[in-house]
């Protein structure tokens, strides 16, 4: 905290006990998001190809790396996948609310890698063109996310199944 706002606290908090009442003020914390999706280890992961493209898939079949092109190294998650690694370790999924803070538009995200998404028949799509970020907010039996296109500034925001595979950007500690 800066000297000038912890000054301001304590005059402030002196000005309340005087007055014989005792309140609590804080100022709240600057929320940003990572400057980079999140991903795990992979190693040991067995290599899969669907259509023309090669994959990465761990034992529990529920997150994918991308080992083609420009997204090489990039991780699809299902929502459970990524609140289960993301809590292993210690990082937090922003919420729904959160997102809508954070991502008014596309340059609210440093450097964006857009590797698509895994449907739930086993397809990835829009490899190069779209990034789909998971909320840890549930919406039903979905989970809220984002959708940013190459082309567009706009995010969007949807409800989707959570088997689905989508990119993670988790909040700066």
């Amino acid at each position: 905290m800066k000297n000038f706002e912890k000054n301001v606290l304590e005059k402030l908090d002196e000005i309340i006990s005087l007055l014989g009442k005792k309140v609590v003020v804080s100022i709240p914390e600057k929320l940003e998001l990572e400057d980079y999706n999140f991903k795990i280890n992979s190693d040991g992961w067995k290599k899969i190809t669907v259509g023309w493209e090669n994959y990465l898939v761990n034992e529990k079949e529920d997150i994918w790396e991308i080992l083609d092109e420009e997204c090489k190294g990039e991780q699809l998650f299902t929502w459970d996948a990524a609140m289960r690694e993301t809590k292993k370790l210690g990082k937090t999924i922003p919420t729904d609310e959160q997102l809508d803070n954070l991502l008014k538009d596309k340059s609210d995200l440093e450097n964006i890698t857009f590797p698509g998404d895994r449907d739930t028949n086993g397809s990835f799509y829009a490899l190069g063109s779209n990034l789909y970020l998971w909320s840890s907010a549930p919406s039903g039996s979905n989970a809220w996310s984002r959708l940013l296109y190459t082309s567009y500034s706009t995010v969007y925001r949807y409800a989707l199944n959570k088997a689905r595979g989508f990119s993670v950007r988790c909040l700066k500690n």
